[in-house]
C-alpha cells in the first residue's frame, strides 16, 4: 500500500513540474535568430493598464535579431527587429478581466476605444495581445521591423501562450483584429 501511495504521489508531482507555467524569458531564451538585449523600459506601450498595478507580476524583455534585413517596411534600409514581450500575471481570472476591460477602455498607443470582437483600422504598430484565464501576454514591434521574423515570431508566441479559450489581439501597421488560436 506505501509503494502504491509513493507511485501516486510521485506521478502527481511530476505532472505538476511538467506544467510549469511558461514565461517569455523561456520562450525568448529558445529563439535562436534572437539575443535579448534589455529586460526592462519598454512600458509605454503597455502604460494604459500596467499602471493600474492590478497584476500579481510583470516580465518584460526585448530582443534583437542577430541578423539584419531590408524591404519595403524598412525602406529598404539595414534594421536589425526588436521585439518587446511583456507578461502579466494575475491572481484571479477576475483581475485579469479588469485589466483587460482598462485595456480595451485605453488602447495603446493613442489611448483609443476598442470593442470586443470587433475588427477595426486604429493608429498602431504590430502586436500580438493574448489573454488567457489569469495571464496576459504581449508582443510588439516597429512597423519598419516587420519581416519573415515577425511573423515567425507571432505564430511561435501564439502556439506557445495561447490556448483554446484565449482571446487574441492581432495588430498590424493601422488595423486590429480579434482571432483565436485556431484561426492562426
Amino acid at each position: 500500500m506505501r509503494i502504491l501511495a509513493f507511485i501516486l504521489t510521485f506521478c502527481l508531482l511530476t505532472s505538476f513540474q511538467s506544467q510549469q507555467e511558461k514565461t517569455i524569458l523561456d520562450y525568448a531564451t529558445n529563439q535562436s535568430d534572437f539575443e535579448i538585449i534589455q529586460t526592462a523600459n519598454n512600458g509605454a506601450f503597455v502604460s494604459s493598464f500596467a499602471n493600474k498595478m492590478l497584476h500579481d507580476s510583470k516580465l518584460e524583455i526585448t530582443i534583437k535579431a542577430k541578423k539584419s534585413h531590408a524591404n519595403k517596411n524598412s525602406y529598404n534600409q539595414n534594421v536589425y527587429t526588436r521585439i518587446h514581450m511583456w507578461q502579466f500575471n494575475f491572481e484571479t481570472k477576475e483581475k485579469r478581466k479588469q485589466a483587460t476591460d482598462l485595456l480595451l477602455n485605453c488602447f495603446p498607443n493613442d489611448c483609443f476605444k476598442i470593442k470586443r470582437q470587433i475588427d477595426q483600422k486604429i493608429k498602431i504598430t504590430p502586436s500580438i495581445w493574448i489573454f488567457t484565464d489569469k495571464s496576459i501576454f504581449i508582443a510588439q514591434t516597429a512597423c519598419e521591423q516587420v519581416d519573415d521574423k515577425w511573423i515567425k515570431i507571432k505564430n511561435g508566441f501564439i502556439n506557445t501562450f495561447a490556448d483554446n479559450n484565449s482571446e487574441i489581439i492581432v495588430t498590424e501597421c493601422g488595423k486590429l483584429t480579434w482571432t483565436t488560436k485556431e484561426k492562426m
